[in-house]
Protein backbone atom coordinates (compact mmCIF):
# COMPACT_ATOMS: atom_id res chain seq x y z
CA UNK A 1 0.00 0.00 0.00
CA UNK A 2 1.30 3.45 -0.90
CA UNK A 3 1.73 5.84 1.99
CA UNK A 4 0.38 9.36 1.66
CA UNK A 5 3.82 10.84 2.38
CA UNK A 6 5.23 9.22 -0.77
CA UNK A 7 2.50 10.80 -2.85
CA UNK A 8 3.37 14.20 -1.37
CA UNK A 9 7.08 13.60 -2.06
CA UNK A 10 6.29 12.81 -5.70
CA UNK A 11 4.09 15.88 -6.04
CA UNK A 12 6.79 18.01 -4.41
CA UNK A 13 9.49 16.73 -6.76
CA UNK A 14 7.30 17.38 -9.81
CA UNK A 15 6.62 20.93 -8.64
CA UNK A 16 10.32 21.40 -7.87
CA UNK A 17 11.30 20.53 -11.43
CA UNK A 18 8.50 22.69 -12.82
CA UNK A 19 9.61 25.63 -10.68
CA UNK A 20 13.24 25.26 -11.71
CA UNK A 21 12.27 25.04 -15.38
CA UNK A 22 9.97 28.06 -15.16
CA UNK A 23 12.55 30.13 -13.27
CA UNK A 24 15.23 29.27 -15.80
CA UNK A 25 13.03 30.13 -18.76
CA UNK A 26 11.25 33.24 -17.49
CA UNK A 27 13.72 35.13 -15.32
CA UNK A 28 17.06 34.08 -16.76
CA UNK A 29 16.08 34.46 -20.40
CA UNK A 30 18.64 37.17 -21.13
CA UNK A 31 21.62 35.23 -19.72
CA UNK A 32 23.79 32.96 -21.81
CA UNK A 33 22.98 29.28 -22.02
CA UNK A 34 26.11 28.30 -20.09
CA UNK A 35 25.15 30.51 -17.13
CA UNK A 36 21.58 29.20 -17.19
CA UNK A 37 22.80 25.60 -17.20
CA UNK A 38 25.16 26.24 -14.29
CA UNK A 39 22.46 27.91 -12.18
CA UNK A 40 20.00 25.13 -12.99
CA UNK A 41 22.56 22.49 -12.02
CA UNK A 42 23.38 24.14 -8.69
CA UNK A 43 19.71 24.64 -7.82
CA UNK A 44 18.96 21.01 -8.59
CA UNK A 45 21.89 19.73 -6.51
CA UNK A 46 20.93 21.98 -3.59
CA UNK A 47 17.31 20.83 -3.76
CA UNK A 48 18.25 17.17 -3.71
CA UNK A 49 20.68 17.81 -0.82
CA UNK A 50 17.88 19.41 1.21
CA UNK A 51 15.52 16.58 0.30
CA UNK A 52 18.09 14.00 1.42
CA UNK A 53 18.55 15.78 4.75
CA UNK A 54 14.79 15.88 5.23
CA UNK A 55 14.50 12.18 4.42
CA UNK A 56 17.25 11.25 6.88
CA UNK A 57 15.59 13.23 9.67
CA UNK A 58 12.15 11.85 8.90
CA UNK A 59 10.57 15.17 8.00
Amino acid sequence: MVKAEYIFYIIGIVFLFATIAYFSYEYLYSLSNAVKAAILFFLTVASFFVADLMRERGI
